[in-house]
Parts: structure tokens; sequence; C-alpha cells
């Protein structure tokens, strides 16, 4: 009869051997997953660094806008108390 820790020891590399074979696509697929998650990130951040510029932009143009309103009603303002 032959040792039993030399049966354990070749059942043990086995499983090992196994193990290791269902990790390498799981490695893989890990290493896959996140360079699109870094990639997505990536995209994302700067569609909202382009959505904050043109917050920006929008904000300037209304704020010249509103100035330009003033300026007007000033001038009216101005016309008609000419006239009185």
């Amino acid at each position: 009869m032959g040792d039993p820790t030399r049966k354990e020891v070749a059942a043990i590399r086995k499983k090992i051997d196994a193990v290791n074979r269902e990790l390498k696509p799981l490695g893989q697929s890990c290493l896959r997953k996140e360079k699109e998650y870094k990639e997505a990130l990536e995209a994302f951040n700067e569609k909202n660094k382009e959505k904050a510029q043109l917050i920006n932009k929008l904000m300037e143009l209304v704020s010249e806008s509103e100035r330009l309103r003033m300026k007007k009603l000033e001038e009216l303002s101005k016309t008609i108390d000419s006239l009185r």
C-alpha cells in the first residue's frame, strides 16, 4: 500500500492546477473590465468638463444679455423722462 500523504499531495496539486486554470480567464476578464471602466470614466469626465464649459458660456451670454437689457431700459427711461 502507498503512502497516504503522497495521495493527498497529488490530490491537492491537482486542485491547485484546476484553480489556476480557472484564475487565468478571471484575471484577464478583470483586466479587460478595468480598462473598460477607466475608458468610460475618462469619457464621462470629459463630457462633464464639456458640460461645465457650456454652462459657463451660457451664464456669460445670459449676463451679457441682461446687461444690454438694463442698458436699453435705462436709455428708454431717460428718453421718457426727457419727453415729460
